[in-house]
């Protein structure tokens, strides 16, 4: 009886030790060499919305860019984190509204496209830049029938049906 319950007891606590053990080993040596990846955070809070949801951002908002900051260990020391933030923030409401952690091949394709933007923009103020988003084929086609009274507009779908592919045999 006595065997059963010095069993019964630490059964739960040597667990206990092998899932913190389990837990510093993780968090201390291989989280130093593991990448994350980009991650992007939206805070509309303090944000009005409209009635087609636009959300507004005063022009008092600015933007910021920093190194990211990942936390830090159990002995205090900073986690490293090789990625960049991008931060749109309020400097008088000490209000963030959007994050955005870029790792730095992402952060070197941007600052590269953005350096080409910016030199044409200097030699001609005309130069626009409209990168292709989407495929054409996944942009919906609409005809403005009419307005309804309270300004909604009515339109009606001229998209051409998906175009179907012969089955493979």
């Amino acid at each position: 009886m006595q065997r059963s319950l010095t069993v019964v007891l630490l059964a739960p606590l040597t667990l206990c030790c092998v899932i913190g053990f389990v837990y510093a080993v993780d968090s201390g040596e291989t989280n130093k060499s593991k990448t994350p990846g980009n991650s992007y955070y939206l805070f509309t809070k303090n944000l009005t919305t409209d009635e087609s949801g636009v959300i507004r951002v005063p022009p008092r908002f600015q933007w910021s860019v920093e190194t990211s900051f990942r936390g830090t260990d159990r002995a205090g020391d900073p986690l490293p984190d090789s990625r960049l933030m991008l931060r749109l923030f309020d400097p008088d409401h000490n209000f963030t509204a959007m994050t955005a952690q870029i790792d730095l091949t992402t952060a070197a394709r941007l600052h590269e496209e953005l350096g080409a933007i910016i030199a044409n923009k200097l030699q001609d103020p005309a130069y626009q830049h409209r990168p292709q988003l989407y495929h054409r084929k996944d942009i919906p086609v609409k005809r403005l029938i009419g307005v309804e009274q309270n300004g909604t507009a009515i339109v009606e779908d001229v998209s051409p049906p998906a175009e179907i592919t012969p089955r493979k045999k």
